[in-house]
């Protein structure tokens, strides 16, 4: 219940994509990476095996790092069991249930993996795998029980392969850098965000990329404020081009902005080539470094 941040993907629905090998590229962070590589020394196929995918970030602290997550698919657990004894691997058990370690097992870091039953996986860090299946038996409360992700995820659900939740904390975190690039500008985001109750966004893939993102803020005021910080954001880039991504400099260039109510609703699109840029440039600091 104390999640700030989820992320869906559909990957049964998206593989029928002829651009999913560039998609997948931008999908998988280092750390799915390597859990993926050793559920195939297991056994497991994930591109055949793994048919949705949601990660989730809980708690204060923004470390992107420290992901869990539920997969749902078709699994084989006694494949995998005979695997981690046959090798000698380190097996927890916790509330019925086997924790298969990612790595030693004993660095506070390190990713643990379990089987809820033959459709369902769960991973993450051992203190978020332990809510998760504490979760499962009912001693924790779920997500669910807050009404407010409850109701933003009614709004997703179904619409889009990939959706997403952030609340503003997590938000600002995440967006501040990329949108201001280290420059300073005559709004501060900063207080703008304190405002922001949650993002909600949804990807279309196509050959172009299609984003709607849904700003939800705690009144209008401040969902025209953020109105007002991308419109100087937009008019501001020709003059900083050379300091400035191009791929975001076309974004805002292209971006469709409405307000309704409290909310700000825009829409983006992008090719993936140009996605790709905006995700692996550096952010500057205010130092321009």
């Amino acid at each position: 219940a104390d999640t700030q941040q989820m992320a869906y993907t559909n990957l049964a629905t998206m593989r029928s994509l002829p651009q999913f090998p560039l998609i997948e590229a931008h999908l998988m962070s280092p750390q799915l990476r390597n859990l993926e590589t050793l559920l195939r020394s297991a056994g497991v196929d994930p591109d055949k095996q793994v048919n949705e995918l949601v990660l989730g970030w809980r708690g204060q602290a923004q470390d992107t790092t420290r992901f869990f997550g539920l997969a749902e698919g078709t699994f084989d657990p006694n494949q995998v069991h005979e695997f981690f004894v046959n090798n000698r691997m380190m097996i927890q058990r916790y509330s019925g249930y086997d924790f298969y370690a990612f790595g030693s097992g004993t660095a506070r870091t390190d990713m643990f993996f379990t089987f809820i039953d033959s459709s369902r996986a769960a991973f993450g860090r051992l203190a978020d795998l332990k809510a998760l299946i504490d979760v499962q038996n009912s001693t924790r409360p779920a997500l669910n029980t807050n009404a407010d992700f409850r109701r933003w995820e009614g709004d997703l659900d179904g619409v889009a392969p990939q959706w997403g939740i952030t609340t503003g904390l997590a938000a600002a975190n995440q967006a501040i850098p990329w949108l201001t690039q280290g420059k300073k500008i005559q709004v501060d985001p900063s207080a703008l965000f304190g405002a922001v109750k949650a993002v909600l966004y949804r990807v279309d893939w196509g050959s172009q990329i299609m984003a709607h993102l849904s700003i939800v803020c705690k009144n209008a005021e401040a969902a025209n404020g953020f109105s007002q910080l991308l419109t100087l954001l937009r008019n501001a880039q020709p003059a900083v081009s050379k300091n400035v991504s191009p791929a975001l400099s076309q974004i805002l260039q292209n971006l469709n902005v409405q307000v309704v109510g409290s909310r700000l609703n825009l829409e983006a699109s992008a090719s993936i080539n140009n996605l790709a840029q905006l995700l692996n440039a550096p952010v500057q600091n205010q130092g321009g470094q």
